[in-house]
């Protein structure tokens, strides 16, 4: 109420004057707002797709290498001269092959695994593997097998028992005393004893003899 008591009523649009900055930018907070919440959504399916690829990382780690049996190609020759055997080894260094002689059989092996990269961080191994059994033929000689690898072959030679000529030589004659047992010795000597006194009488009797009548 005035001076003049007339009461003041304030009117809507001052009012809304009041109100016009608040309801201008409520279009601007709500945007704040969802943008804030699809943040926080963009967040937790970041962790959920780290925590399912950790998982993943574990799995793969679980799971053992892959394997191949590796096929070696390899050659057997027997010459007048020797044996030898050649492997093709190319994927293989000398320190991954291993050839164990038991008797007259040959085991030969090998073994290799290597790490493959994809160049975006992601890797993977592979495993080669074989084993063979050879059999050396008659002839060889077992003592005398060698290993040597070269140009990615694996070479195994055994030279071949050359028979040796006859040679000539004297055999000895071994000459070995027969042991008589006592009896026999005894008989032995009483034998001798007896031969000794009959030539002792015939000596004895031939110094004896005398002269005929006839002759003085």
């Amino acid at each position: 109420m005035d001076e003049s008591g007339t009461t003041w009523k304030p009117s809507l649009s001052s009012f809304m004057g009041m109100d016009w900055p608040v309801r201008s930018l409520w279009p601007e907070i709500t945007s704040l707002y969802r943008h804030g919440e699809e943040l926080k959504e963009l967040k937790s399916s970041l962790e959920q797709l780290e925590k399912l690829q950790q998982k993943i990382f574990e799995e793969i780690q679980q799971i053992p290498p892959s394997q191949e049996i590796y096929p070696v190609a390899c050659t057997m020759e027997k010459e007048g001269s020797g044996f030898s055997l050649t492997l093709d080894t190319k994927d293989f260094c000398p320190e991954e092959l291993s050839v164990r002689q038991v008797g007259r059989k040959l085991h030969v092996s090998g073994k290799s695994e290597k790490k493959h990269e994809d160049g975006k961080g992601s890797y993977s191994y592979r495993t080669q593997e074989f084993r063979r059994v050879f059999d050396l033929p008659q002839g060889v000689n077992p003592e005398a097998v060698t290993c040597s690898m070269a140009g990615g072959k694996l070479y195994i030679q055994a030279p071949v028992n050359q028979p040796s000529e006859a040679a000539e030589r004297m055999l000895p004659i071994d000459c070995q005393t027969v042991n008589t047992t006592q009896p026999e010795r005894a008989e032995a000597q009483h034998d001798t004893s007896a031969t000794q006194t009959t030539l002792s009488n015939l000596e004895s009797t031939e110094y004896r003899v005398q002269p005929s009548a006839g002759q003085s």
